[in-house]
Order: C-alpha cells, then sequence, then structure tokens
C-alpha cells in the first residue's frame, strides 16, 4: 500500500482549536468529520487519503471541499488514496470544485489516479513553491499549462504513468518565471521538448526511469540547448 498505516479522523476533532499538523489521516465516510476538520483554522500542514475499499457518499466529498476552502491558514497539502480497489471511480475529481482554493499554499501533492486532470485554480497559486503529482494520467498541456506562470514555484516534480502522451513540451508560452529543479520520473513519453526561453531558470533536470520499461533506449530529448542556465 502506497500510504503504509493511516489512521481514521474521528468526531470531535474541531475541538483541537491549535492543532497545526494532520498527517497520514484518512476521512472515512462521515459528512461531519468533513465538515469538523474545516474548523480548524490555526492547521498548516495536512496529509489526507481517502479510503477506496469503502464507497464514499457524495455529500462527505462536498463537505470536504468546503473545508479545504476555509483553511486559510493551510501551507502543506498532500491528497491521495489508500487501498486496493479498482472501483475507487474518479473520487477526487470533488477538487475541481473547490469554491476557494487554499490561497497561501506553499507545498502541494497530488499523489493518485483518481481524479481527471489537474483542477485549473492550481494556477492561481501564487505563494506555491513545490508541486508533486503521482500517478496522476495527463497528457497534452495538462500539466505544464496548469502551472507555467506560478510566480514562486521553484520545483516541479512528477512521476509514475503520471503522462500519457507520446510527447511532453515545454513551449514557449510556458514562462515558469523561477522554476529551478524538474524531476520527471517513472513511464516518461518518448520525446520530452523544450522549446525556447520555455524555462530559462531551470537549474537541474533529473530523469529516473522506471526500470521495468523496456523502450528507455528510445526515449528523447529535444531542444535541451535551450535551457541557457541549466547546471546539472
Amino acid at each position: 500500500d502506497f500510504w503504509g498505516t493511516v489512521w481514521t479522523m474521528p468526531r470531535g476533532i474541531n475541538k483541537m482549536k491549535a492543532l497545526h499538523v494532520l498527517r497520514r489521516v484518512s476521512l472515512g465516510n462521515d459528512s461531519k468529520v468533513a465538515q469538523e476538520v474545516g474548523e480548524l483554522e490555526e492547521l498548516e500542514d495536512l496529509d489526507l487519503s481517502i479510503d477506496i475499499n469503502k464507497a464514499i457518499d457524495e455529500e462527505v466529498l462536498n463537505e470536504l471541499a468546503l473545508s479545504i476552502s476555509k483553511m486559510h491558514s493551510l501551507r502543506w497539502l498532500s491528497i491521495g488514496r489508500h487501498g486496493s480497489s479498482n472501483d475507487g471511480g474518479k473520487i477526487l475529481n470533488f477538487l475541481h470544485h473547490l469554491p476557494t482554493p487554499p490561497r497561501l499554499l506553499r507545498t502541494l501533492r497530488i499523489t493518485c489516479d483518481i481524479i481527471n486532470g489537474l483542477p485549473r485554480w492550481i494556477g492561481s497559486l501564487t505563494h506555491l513553491v513545490s508541486f508533486t503529482v503521482l500517478l496522476t494520467t495527463l497528457t497534452g498541456d495538462e500539466l505544464f499549462g496548469v502551472v507555467c506562470m506560478l510566480p514562486n514555484l521553484k520545483t516541479l516534480y512528477v512521476y509514475w504513468d503520471c503522462y500519457s502522451g507520446d510527447e511532453l513540451a515545454a513551449r514557449t508560452s510556458h514562462k515558469f518565471p523561477v522554476l529551478r529543479d524538474l524531476i520527471l520520473g517513472g513511464y516518461l513519453p518518448k520525446v520530452i521538448r523544450f522549446e525556447e526561453e520555455s524555462m530559462e531558470m531551470l537549474e537541474m533536470l533529473e530523469l529516473r526511469f522506471d526500470f521495468r520499461s523496456r523502450h528507455v533506449a528510445e526515449r528523447s530529448i529535444v531542444g535541451i540547448e535551450h535551457l541557457t542556465n541549466l547546471k546539472k
């Protein structure tokens, strides 16, 4: 299990008003708990998973969306799933419908394959410094097109079956004004392309090819000469 041991949040968690960190917690199927977690006004760090072995009511997910929108102090958010069922559907699609995202987020991790694409509001997180996406299947410009204009994004980490197209392109229009580190890993597309002026501040490029892939030799990087600030 990717998540390992997690604990299910109990009712009454909203009484812990001074709580700053919630790690390795599971939502369960309780709309009351989903509502209460949004009352933790001092919460800065949330590491939350959803158990896909259990049926989760839409009401619970709607309450969770409202709660995340109320977390004005949140700086670090990791959200994914645990369990081995293949029947979870796209349970994280509720993230597309947050009334407002946590505006002060500095670190965001989306670590599962149960969401359709990336929420567009990620592109409004002006304080975001680090973004990690694991397992989520993306195509075309769904990755770079969402985060390319973030003014403080320094680290982008993309891993495991995240990209299903034949080419991943950083286009001239994808400015990435301060991106310093780009880590791509897993079943990478055949071509990784960097157009002129796309990632001018990039200092470190790391490619982690999955050892199970039989076509590593067919992979290529095009336009690496455009990464004029590359050091490693």
